[in-house]
């Protein structure tokens, strides 16, 4: 069965009861076929079809269809201790992941213009070194020093740097 092209829209965010709550269209094969609510409360979402005074309802319909067939069709989902088959939540729930990591990336990668980052990979967090203006105004000599000096002290334990950036600047690490 060939995969949905499923895509959030007009995602919003906000401080739920139990924790973040989403707002989102749900487009499936470039239609706009559902809108979906979590209000954070516990429980799953809500999903509220397109189909009223739509001129594409029966689309809109075969799209959903479409979906939720192609949903039974994924193996289970295994976390270690338990397993369960895909329901439209945990899609929905993964989709948006996706952008969220997406933010994150793009966040990460205007910082280390100006800043070295050093962390663990595919870990949360990380902590940087941050310059004034953009690392590729400053001398290469004293980058090279700073960044050895830096890797020494903070490159323990599974920490490493960060910076995908480093060879544009002409560094070796």
């Amino acid at each position: 069965m060939n995969k949905p092209t499923v895509v959030l829209k007009n995602v919003q965010t906000f401080r739920g009861h139990d924790g973040q709550g989403l707002n989102a269209d749900i487009w499936i094969n470039g239609i706009k076929c559902m809108s979906f609510h979590d209000d954070a409360y516990g429980g799953g979402g809500e999903y509220h079809n397109y189909t009223y005074n739509n001129p594409k309802a029966e689309q809109v319909k075969a799209n959903i269809k479409l979906l939720e067939d192609y949903l039974k069709t994924l193996p289970e989902k295994d976390y270690g201790d338990f397993k369960c088959k895909y329901d439209m939540d945990m899609f929905v729930d993964e989709l948006f992941n996706e952008i969220e990591k997406a933010k994150h990336q793009k966040k990460l990668v205007k910082l280390m213009q100006t800043s070295f980052l050093f962390g663990k990979p595919n870990a949360n967090g990380y902590s940087y070194i941050q310059y004034k203006q953009p690392l590729a105004s400053l001398p290469k000599p004293y980058l090279e020093s700073e960044l050895a000096k830096y890797m020494q002290k903070y490159c323990k334990d599974g920490v490493e740097l960060l910076n995908t950036n480093i060879k544009e600047l002409g560094l070796v690490v």
